[in-house]
């Protein structure tokens, strides 16, 4: 067996402690694995990084007394990569190792040198891993830190912070430590009438609440809330605009007409007043700077000439709204001079002077920047993510058009192996038409939204490899199309190879060379269990040979046996590789289908199948031609609960129906999600 050595850039210096006999056949090994550019040899192990003077240290002698050595250094230089070897096989020793001490733990009894090269740059590969992501995350609280206002990560259900940027300590007096033992519900004033303490804004919009300061101070707030993606689990991203004076101003323009005006025209918000027919009467010059226009323009435009053509019918569903409910919030992309698209955040009102007559007051605010960095934050985050979990298996990014976006070393050299890079380039062109043929269903699936897992395999013989391919879509913001697709390739040959060998050793049906009975159950549990994992299509066919019976009362059980192998042969060659063929018993065959696009093809397949079987069976031994056929019972379904025995009964109740049709026939039944039960096996 051949060990894939992962990729890194060629040549790392690699230092080995330890003496004799020892230190001498792991260099010989690291040089003969080939990924070395230098290596020294020590007695003891170094205590830090700058002293090692190396990529990655072997301790060619590793044991219990090590181990505490090894784990200082691993915390003192976290840039280097620590591989310890021990003199046995020990299970202990290795779990002790690699608790916390080194990255791999190989024993040297028997160790070839391509595992070991293998390990030195899967170690490598982890130290270089952990680096960029504590990059990453650097780059993430610097980012946060910069906030211009106060900023809060916290749980949804909770409401428990759990970080706080500079801005909300130093505008709320409490350290980042002390913030951290709070909850939302501690900053809010205990008087505020909201819908309970737990209660936060829908995900990408902002309310007005009070808070109050660590020295007890109260400050009115606009808070605006995003779901954010931490460690695995979702969080609130939570956002005070620090808006006491400007409420304060809105309360004395109630009050008072010559302090509103004041507001009016000093407020760095944009503050906009037009009639219901949407007739602008007022404009503040925050806005009217804001749309690169005077005051004297603005005033007698319609709204509607504020936003682009295609749009201005968003505009008439807002004046809409606003007369109907005397009350609007949500955001408006209003169009600049210059032509560029703002997008504002607002909140206006319906108000009637003493006359009688109407008109709509309405505050907003620029957050153009806001939501492009947000977009971009997002996108980023979710592809790096995706890159950084399927290390390092073989990954790309196509887009809408389905051009390659982003391609790995891994995929370019499987491929792409021409030497010329993919980025670009249409999928199908740098996969060539029969492979893109081949992966174009499940392709269509995940541009529709799936996310979809398949086999494909290629070649004969001993140039038969298999590759487990999963697509997984990339939805847009709203999440209402799919703006690209991630996919991740690993090659599962050896696997698949043994799979076989197994299967053929304990699971085969000694007349057909089928899987028997054990051996189909034992797969159908496997793909019903990725049915559900997958949330994906299953199907399975349930055959037997129409008017078999006869054939044995007339010619004997020879031929009647010779008959089955042939039908088997046949039935095995007519579906794809990639399927479960299985002979239950007497002439009851079954065909388990994964990764099954539809059920419209479902049903193209079973009309090949009956009509495959109505062609003679010529047995030649035997000196007969029999003309017999089948009759198919089909259950098919997604994320299927049933357990094994009524997923199968399902199908062998369609094959009764599709009997009693006359033989010759196929019946399929779609199999709804239900609560599991015991499986009576």
């Amino acid at each position: 067996m051949s060990v894939g050595i992962p990729p890194t850039n060629a040549g790392f210096v690699v230092t080995i402690v330890g003496v004799g006999a020892a230190a001498v056949d792991v260099r010989k090994m690291i040089l003969g694995s080939g990924v070395a550019g230098a290596i020294t040899v020590r007695e003891s192990v170094p205590h830090s990084a700058v002293e090692a003077a190396c990529d990655v240290l072997v301790h060619a002698a590793a044991d219990a007394a090590a181990a505490d050595a090894l784990a200082r250094l691993r915390r003192d230089a976290p840039d280097l990569a620590l591989v310890a070897l021990t003199g046995r096989d020990d299970a202990a020793l290795r779990g002790q190792l690699l608790a916390g001490s080194v990255h791999e733990c190989l024993a040297l009894p028997d160790l070839r040198a391509d595992v070991l090269g293998y390990a030195l740059r899967c170690a490598v590969l982890q130290v270089r891993g952990e680096r960029e992501r504590r990059g990453h995350a650097a780059e993430l609280r610097a980012l946060f830190d910069l906030g211009a206002h106060p900023m809060w990560i916290c749980e949804p259900g909770s409401l428990r912070l759990l970080a706080a940027n500079r801005a909300a300590v130093e505008a709320y007096g409490y350290s980042e430590a002390e913030a951290r033992a709070l909850s939302l519900a501690d900053l809010r004033w205990r008087s505020l009438d909201i819908e309970g303490e737990d209660d936060l804004p829908r995900a990408g919009t902002t309310r007005l609440e009070r808070h109050r300061r660590k020295d007890g101070s109260a400050i009115e707030v606009e808070l605006f809330t995003q779901v954010l993606p931490l460690r695995g689990r979702r969080a609130r991203i939570l956002q005070a605009r620090d808006v006491t004076d400007e409420r304060r101003a809105v309360r004395a323009l109630e009050a008072s007409e010559g302090r509103f005006r004041d507001f009016f025209e000093h407020s760095t918000g944009y503050i906009c007043i037009h009639d219901l027919d949407g007739t602008l009467l007022s404009v503040n010059p925050a806005a009217a700077t804001a749309l690169g226009r005077s005051t004297g323009e603005l005033l007698g435009m319609p709204l509607r000439e504020l936003a682009a053509p295609h749009l201005r019918f968003l505009v008439d569903m807002y004046l809409h709204r606003i007369a109907r409910s005397g009350e609007d919030d949500g955001y408006l992309r209003v169009r600049g001079r210059d032509g560029a698209d703002l997008v504002w955040q607002y909140h206006n009102r319906l108000y009637t002077d003493a006359d009688g007559s109407s008109y709509v007051m309405g505050y907003a605010q620029d957050i153009t920047a806001m939501r492009a960095a947000e977009r971009a934050f997002r996108l980023s985050e979710r592809r790096l993510r995706t890159i950084a979990d399927t290390l390092p298996l073989m990954i790309a990014y196509f887009d809408a058009q389905q051009r390659v976006v982003f391609a790995n070393g891994a995929w370019h050299r499987t491929l792409a192996p021409d030497g010329t890079s993919a980025i670009g380039r249409p999928l199908c062109e740098v996969l060539g038409e029969e492979r893109y043929a081949q992966r174009q269903p499940y392709l269509d699936n995940a541009f529709a939204g799936q996310r979809v897992v398949f086999e494909v395999e290629e070649g004969e013989g001993d140039a038969w490899h298999c590759l487990e391919i999963t697509f997984i879509p990339e939805l847009s913001e709203n999440g209402d199309e799919v703006i690209g697709v991630h996919s991740m390739l690993q090659d599962v040959t050896a696997k698949k190879r043994e799979e076989r060998r197994l299967t053929r050793l304990a699971r085969v049906d000694p007349l057909t060379g089928l899987l028997n009975r054990a051996g189909f159950y034992d797969r159908l549990d496997n793909a019903l269990a990725r049915s559900r994992d997958q949330d994906a299509l299953l199907a399975l066919f349930y055959l037997d040979v129409d008017r078999f019976k006869p054939v044995n009362d007339s010619h004997g059980h020879a031929a009647g046996d010779a008959l089955l192998r042939a039908f088997a042969a046949r039935l095995a060659g007519a579906v794809r590789s990639s399927d479960v063929v299985a002979r239950l018993g007497g002439d009851e065959f079954t065909v388990v289908m994964e990764g099954v696009p539809d059920t419209a093809w479902l049903e193209r397949t079973a009309a090949m199948l009956v009509a495959t079987m109505r062609r003679p069976f010529e047995l030649r031994d035997e000196g007969l031609s029999l003309v017999l056929g089948t009759s198919i019972g089909i259950a098919v379904g997604r994320a299927v609960t049933l357990p094994a025995a009524s997923f199968v009964a399902r199908a062998d109740a369609m094959l009764y129906a599709a009997k009693q049709a006359g033989r010759g026939a196929y019946r399929l039944a779609l199999v709804e999600p239900e609560p599991a039960q015991p499986d009576p096996r």
